[in-house]
């Protein structure tokens, strides 16, 4: 009992620090983008490199520095006369190993860790002066807890198969969750086929889906569950490999399934130059599967769905025994995935935190739109109004202008009519007399 609340620490301890580093993360977007991780990331290939990634985050998190921060730091330590400024990293390098032992962590990825860090000076040209006991020290370092689990542990636990799936492809890693999530050992990965699958990734919304699979090694009914973590990559794959409906998943050459021996040949390659030669050399790719079955053993499920899950040939009483699908995949995705969930079920909900996130800005962005198309409607009646108007002021002036020239000819009349017998004229429409009278008028009235 006590050992296993000893696991359930050190793996609460583990989980805490991962979340605190993805917070570090989170504060220092640009971590990865300063000139330092960019020297290193020239001298070193693409998958050691996503090692280092993976790694680095612990030690800048733990100094709370970033990777600039800590290379002008460096300089500045190595110019200095004091010895003790001057060895400051290598000093703190022995800090660093006992936290990770006071976090649990094996000796294989201590000294993985130590290594990264040791790595990420030393490519900037500022290596640390550590001598051989120091990584004859670290190949021991451990927590009693760890060495206790060590001396018995043959199988990946999560923390060793996120450094693994992080240095490998996109196909590799699908593979490697078809055997930690689903049970599948080579063989049965080699021959997935994606109507077998029956995905529709279109329009899939199901987080876990369940495959009915008939066992050839025993003949017996072997249901998996594809979980958040492996449709990620499967769909990635899907749309890699051009969308397709039929066909291998895992193609080889000419149109055949690929290889089992490649399946069990690049794991083991990715354990060596993630986990070292001492502990990477001890796994084969079987191992996921017996991950697998530990974690349905942890997880206190009947034989019967440990049976299904597994692939294992039943006994004839239990074998006309039919259990609920739903059973099956509600106890997978309750008890025996958060044990086995590499990217972490965390994530998914951040991921789904994301989306709702995006659906919300999606829908103000239609509103603002909206507003915009309503904005421009008004415009369009306030740019007519105005037009109207400068329309209606030139019929204001020129119903003025008919206004004054109403009265002049008003006044004209007036003065017409005053005259008595030159208007008579003026009806009769007589121009030389009317003239003339004017004339004689004009000559009488000179001041009119």
């Amino acid at each position: 009992m006590r050992i296993l609340l000893d696991v359930e620490e050190a793996t609460s301890k583990k989980a805490e620090l991962r979340e605190a580093v993805n917070q570090w993360k989170q504060r220092n977007p640009d971590w990865e983008d300063t000139e330092p991780m960019n020297v290193l990331r020239s001298k070193i290939d693409k998958g050691t490199y996503t090692g280092y990634k993976s790694v680095l985050p612990v030690f800048l998190y733990w100094e709370d520095k970033s990777p600039d921060q800590i290379i002008t730091e460096r300089e500045a330590h190595l110019r200095s006369d004091d010895r003790k400024q001057r060895f400051y990293y290598e000093d703190r390098m022995d800090e660093f190993k006992q936290y990770l032992i006071e976090h649990h962590y094996g000796s294989g990825t201590i000294k993985n860790y130590l290594s990264r860090v040791a790595g990420f000076f030393s490519n900037n040209r500022l290596g640390l002066n550590l001598d051989k006991t120091f990584w004859k020290r670290a190949d021991k370092s451990a927590s009693e807890l760890a060495q206790a689990l060590e001396t018995t542990k043959r199988y990946p636990d999560n923390d060793e198969m996120r450094l693994i799936i992080e240095l490998g492809n996109n196909q590799q890693t699908l593979a490697i969750l078809f055997g930690y999530q689903c049970g599948l050992v080579p063989a049965d990965i080699v021959t997935l086929t994606w109507d077998r699958l029956n995905i529709d990734f279109e329009f899939e919304e199901r987080e876990f889906i369940h495959v009915e699979n008939v066992r050839e090694k025993t003949g017996a009914l072997h249901v998996f569950i594809l979980n958040p973590d492996l449709l990620h990559y499967l769909r990635a794959h899907w749309i890699d490999t051009g969308k397709p409906t039929s066909g291998w998943v895992f193609e080889g050459y000419k149109g055949s399934s690929m290889s089992p021996r490649n399946l069990n040949q690049f794991f083991k390659d990715m354990s060596v130059k993630t986990l070292g030669e001492t502990r990477g050399s001890q796994l084969v790719f079987k191992d996921l599967r017996d991950s697998y079955n530990e974690a349905i053993l942890d997880s206190d499920v009947n034989e019967e769905i440990k049976d299904t899950l597994m692939g294992h040939l039943r006994e004839s009483a239990k074998a006309n025994y039919s259990i609920s699908m739903g059973t099956m995949v509600r106890t997978y995705r309750e008890k025996i995935f958060p044990k086995l969930a590499v990217n972490g079920w965390r994530l998914k909900q951040k991921a789904s935190e994301v989306d709702k996130l995006a659906k919300a800005v999606e829908g103000l962005r239609d509103a603002l739109t909206q507003v915009e198309r309503e904005n421009t409607t008004y415009k369009t009646r306030v740019d007519n109004l105005q037009t109207e108007l400068a329309r209606i002021e030139e019929e204001k002036v020129s119903i003025e202008d008919l206004q004054s020239l109403e009265d002049k000819y008003e006044s004209v009349l007036s003065y017409m009519k005053s005259l008595g017998e030159v208007f008579d004229v003026f009806y009769k429409k007589d121009p030389d007399k009317l003239l003339l009278m004017l004339r004689e008028k004009m000559e009488e009235e000179p001041e009119k």
